[in-house]
């Protein structure tokens, strides 16, 4: 259970991760996994983020519902559903030491790319919303990481930016939500996790409170890098912890 300077720590990398998360609809898990897990199991971060993520997104869209058009991204929220049964499943029988390598090494390198501002040509093909979604949604449900995955496209698809919003709040309220019964189901839930989750949720209401503020209003470039700048350093700590520790 977190306590003291732990705790500190931690409200604040959640309050961060949810003024991202608020901002573009993905980013929780890049921005406060790193940290959490240096303070808790790979396991408990993982249920705690995806907890997180559907309170979060579920007020991202209840904001946005508007500007969501179901006949675009039907595809992206139905392939992010059936990638969460296969997530908790990962996230089961998965070596916790090796969660955290696998955490580590995405978070880098899709921090790089997103540093580059690489784009894939395969999220514009017919039928690529299914997979994004699916891909996405199960690296996000067994390891907390993957949301910049859907983020590529639904931005390759040329959308407004609520519509965005929108589309990647609907696949995580989905996705996420799912996989928090399945977390239940499966036992993943402790006593210690629900108390941390009590104890972050005030840096989950302030971050997202933060981002209403900011959409719209912020200068994309400068806070797109320091959110990078954040990714790569935190991730970097964590293989280094792992690898050398």
């Amino acid at each position: 259970m977190l306590t003291g300077a732990e705790l500190a720590v931690a409200i604040v990398m959640v309050t961060l991760g949810s003024v991202v998360l608020g901002t573009v609809s993905f980013g929780l898990g890049m921005v406060a996994s790193p940290v959490l897990l240096l303070l808790l199991g790979a396991k408990p971060t993982i249920v705690l983020v995806n907890t997180m993520i559907v309170m979060i997104v579920g007020m991202v869209l209840m904001r946005t519902w508007r500007h969501l058009d179901l006949s675009r991204t039907k595809w992206l929220i139905l392939g992010g559903a059936a990638g969460a049964p296969l997530g908790v499943f990962v996230l089961n029988i998965a070596e916790p030491g090796l969660l955290r390598i696998i955490i580590g090494v995405v978070i880098v390198t899709l921090g790089l790319l997103n540093l580059r501002d690489t784009q894939l040509s395969i999220a514009t093909f017919p039928g690529s919303g299914l997979c994004y979604g699916f891909v996405t949604c199960v690296a996000v449900t067994a390891i907390s990481i993957g949301g910049p995955l859907g983020g590529v496209y639904a931005i390759a698809q040329r959308w407004p930016t609520q519509t965005v919003r929108a589309a990647l709040a609907a696949m995580f309220v989905v996705s996420s939500g799912l996989a928090v019964v399945l977390y239940a189901v499966t036992g993943l839930y402790d006593r210690d996790t629900l108390i941390n989750l009590g104890m972050l949720t005030p840096g989950v209401l302030i971050g997202f409170g933060v981002a209403g503020l900011l959409v719209g209003r912020l200068n994309e470039r400068m806070f797109r890098y320091v959110v990078i700048a954040l990714v790569v350093i935190g991730g970097g700590m964590l293989l280094a912890r792992e690898l050398l520790g």
